[in-house]
């Protein structure tokens, strides 16, 4: 095992034993790609509105703004290969190659390459390390989107009604949103609206909304090419020190600091 912290990557190769998962497990949605490989464990992983029962050696990329979890049973071990990084480390070609991935199947022979991870960690000095691991997740990445196996269907949930309601933010995104609107333009109630989307995504949508806003608003920022408050307003805060206070605690650092 280990965890692998360089810049703005995050590598780390994990084994929860059995307990009960913590709240790490939920709630989850961050500004970076995550890579997601799991050797072994009993467990449900939720990407957005799609739920599935995951297999051993299955590979799962998840996008910046995608709220994800995973629903462990605690009587088994989960052990996974966890790869965090923001798109800024990828060539454009990647980026758009793995854009519209998530539940990317059973990828043959891409074991040995995570398992590498852990020889690349325990043999090298920490120069090497940094290169080393930056080479063997664009390996990993190639692998995914040159080898991606079909997952049918019927091997995923989809609730309609929760996508229904996240096409609907990410078409709003830039507009001032309440749970009236979602409510008046898709013919749900608010009290129906709120609890199952709190049922299912483990989060309220209103919680869900600010966040989606603040890593859309910084996906912007650090491009760099609109001043500060324009992009707060453009993203619906009427006032830039509430934009500002939110960034902060879902980015991590001041907006000003964006471009790092």
């Amino acid at each position: 095992m280990f965890n692998f912290i360089y810049k703005n990557i995050d590598f780390a190769h994990k084994l929860n034993g059995h307990t009960t998962p913590s709240d790490d497990f939920h709630k989850h949605m961050h500004d970076h790609y995550e890579l997601l490989y799991l050797l072994r464990g009993n467990i449900d992983y939720t990407i957005e509105s799609e739920t599935k029962k995951l297999v051993a050696g299955e590979v799962l990329m998840i996008a910046p703004g995608m709220l994800h979890f995973g629903t462990v049973d605690p009587n088994s071990a989960y052990e996974r290969y966890v790869l965090k990084f923001p798109a800024t480390v990828l060539p454009e070609f990647m980026l758009k190659k793995i854009e519209n991935l998530k539940f990317c199947g059973i990828i043959p022979k891409i074991q040995e390459l995570f398992e590498e991870l852990d020889y690349i960690y325990a043999n090298f000095d920490d120069e090497e390390r940094n290169l080393l691991m930056y080479t063997a997740l664009f390996r990993i990445i190639i692998r995914v989107y040159k080898s991606e196996m079909p997952v049918f269907d019927e091997q995923i949930h989809h609730n309609a009604i929760i996508a229904e309601i996240i096409n609907y933010i990410n078409k709003n995104i830039k507009r001032s949103i309440a749970l009236a609107d979602i409510c008046q333009d898709l013919h749900f109630s608010k009290s129906y609206i709120s609890s199952e989307f709190s049922k299912e995504m483990k989060t309220p949508v209103m919680t869900y909304i600010k966040h989606k806003k603040i890593i859309a608003a910084h996906r912007q920022i650090t491009e760099g090419k609109t001043r500060l408050i324009n992009v707060a307003e453009e993203f619906g805060f009427s006032e830039y020190s509430t934009f500002y206070r939110n960034y902060k605690k879902i980015i991590g650092y001041p907006p000003q600091d964006g471009k790092r």
